[in-house]
């Protein structure tokens, strides 16, 4: 199987996963918009991004090295070799988020909410516990894609989920409507699913305190902090901005932009995370493999499939933004469909980056990831303080956007510089063209309900713009033609699996 389609074959096995998610997030999604106030739901914003902050800093990265340093360690003669590798990781993450987690609690305790502007201390603390769980758990999320367990990883994700919204529905509807009875409901959920998986390493043997290896944690401290100052500057980058908005505008603006926001990740999880899990692993494997060219290859053309993708996405959010707001997240929120164009825009294009990052992670310049993170936080936070407070919320949402864009050249050009493949710059023109136009002929077709204006516009913009391009660019046809025959052939395998396995055996024979 070809590197391009064992690619996709991966993605879309993670895509399936991320979609289920998605589906579970569309349900809960309008629950919560309703059981809570506007400014409410903008405090819980606010609670969740001070606890993704803080879950970072005690990650360090390691989520990182797991990836880099598996191969090596999966592979050595050595058997001891593996369980030092993941005890090490594994309780040395532990042991940070504890201690920050402890730190941050006493904080608390002394007034720290307020500086904040977080009135609900206790709600704070109790959330402050899913630190600890979550650094954990990306450590085992992070095995079970380096070890291809897509089946595992996608399960153990949409359980997760699952139980999430299952057991915060029934605190809320059966005990209190508030926002501590929702965080209540995700430290059990995510705690449990944390510990469940503990045993399995154990019977594994990769956990043994014995097999704790400073040595090891220092040289993957070393490899990681770099890339723990870039995830820290995109959890700025992506979350500060809801510090500023609290600040300059208060909680109910807050909620407008949260729920916004909440609807573009959405969308773009549904991109992004498929590729983030699938294309480094895949990368690594080419370039050790088949070298150079054959990376720059397969980067280029995939890049070029995503956009294709990525501008299709961005012009159905702008020409059902209203309809997708009132009926997620109700008519209170109406308001905030202005937001949602630019923040798709801006968080389709750092979807994009992930196509620069293998170039600088391969020649071990993840320090420019950093750099490249670190000015767009910057940027970020300075557009929001000039924009706020002049022209309102929407200021938040275009600083986001600009940001996101000032990321992809800065890491495209150091990205091109040790890693130069080819852009299909003449296609990324003629799709933006084409969705442009498509969106504005769409747009001035008048629905009156929000669900049969959101499907009718939807499937609108989604087929002219595929049946344009067909039309016009011979490698659109051939993209879908390549589309078409993987997915035939997938369902002729679901239907006749004995048939894949004859041919698999006449193969090898």
């Amino acid at each position: 199987m070809s590197t391009v389609k064992t690619f996709y074959r991966h993605s879309s096995h993670y895509l399936g996963g991320r979609v289920a998610v998605m589906l579970l997030g569309f349900i809960s999604f309008p629950v919560f918009t309703r059981v809570f106030s506007v400014a409410d739901y903008g405090a819980i914003n606010l609670i969740t991004n001070t606890v993704l902050l803080l879950t970072v800093l005690s990650k360090c990265g390691f989520q990182h090295a797991v990836q880099r340093y598996y191969p090596e360690s999966a592979n050595s003669g050595d058997p001891d070799t593996l369980r030092r590798y993941y005890s090490t990781l594994f309780y040395g993450t532990a042991l940070i988020a504890l201690v920050l987690s402890v730190g941050f609690g006493m904080s608390l305790l002394l007034g720290g909410a307020r500086f904040l502007g977080i009135t609900a201390s206790g709600t704070l603390l109790l959330a402050c516990t899913l630190v600890m769980v979550r650094s954990l758990r990306s450590m085992q999320m992070n095995l079970m894609q380096m070890e291809n367990k897509t089946v595992l990883y996608n399960g153990a994700d949409i359980l997760q989920k699952a139980l999430s919204i299952g057991v915060i529905c029934a605190l809320l509807f059966f005990w209190q409507k508030t926002a501590f009875a929702l965080f209540l409901g995700l430290v059990l959920a995510e705690g449990a699913m944390m510990l469940q998986y503990i045993p399995a390493l154990v019977r594994r043997d990769l956990l043994s305190p014995a097999m704790f290896d400073r040595g090891f944690l220092r040289m993957a401290l070393a490899f990681s902090f770099p890339l723990m100052l870039a995830e820290i500057s995109w959890v700025v980058l992506d979350s500060g901005d809801r510090f500023f908005i609290h600040h300059y505008l208060g909680a109910q603006a807050l909620g407008f932009y949260a729920a916004a926001y909440g609807i573009a990740t959405y969308m773009q999880d549904v991109m992004m995370v498929p590729l983030q899990l699938a294309l480094f692993p895949i990368c690594m494997k080419l370039w050790n493999s088949e070298g150079k060219k054959a990376t720059q290859d397969f980067l280029s053309r995939s890049l070029d499939h995503f956009i294709f993708v990525g501008v299709v996405v961005v012009c159905i959010a702008i020409v059902t933004s209203q309809d997708v707001i009132v009926l997620l997240a109700s008519k209170k929120f109406q308001q905030a469909h202005v937001l949602l164009p630019f923040l798709v825009i801006g968080l389709v294009l750092s979807a994009v980056t992930v196509y620069f990052r293998p170039g600088l992670l391969i020649h071990k310049r993840a320090s420019k990831i950093a750099l490249a993170t670190f000015y767009a936080s910057i940027l970020n936070i300075a557009l929001n303080i000039i924009l706020l407070p002049r022209i309102g919320l929407v200021g938040a949402a275009i600083a986001t956007m600009v940001s996101y864009a000032g990321i992809v050249v800065f890491l495209a050009y150091q990205s091109m510089s040790v890693l130069p493949y080819k852009l299909e710059l003449a296609a990324f023109a003629r799709y933006a063209a084409v969705g442009g136009f498509v969106a504005w002929l769409t747009s001035r077709l008048a629905v009156q309900s929000p669900l049969l204006s959101a499907v009718t516009k939807g499937s609108m913009v989604l087929f002219l713009y595929v049946g344009i391009l067909a039309a016009i660019d011979s490698r659109v046809r051939r993209l879908l033609h390549q589309t078409c025959t993987m997915a035939l052939s997938w369902l002729r395998k679901e239907r006749h699996p004995e048939v894949d396995s004859m041919s698999a055996v006449s193969e090898r024979t």
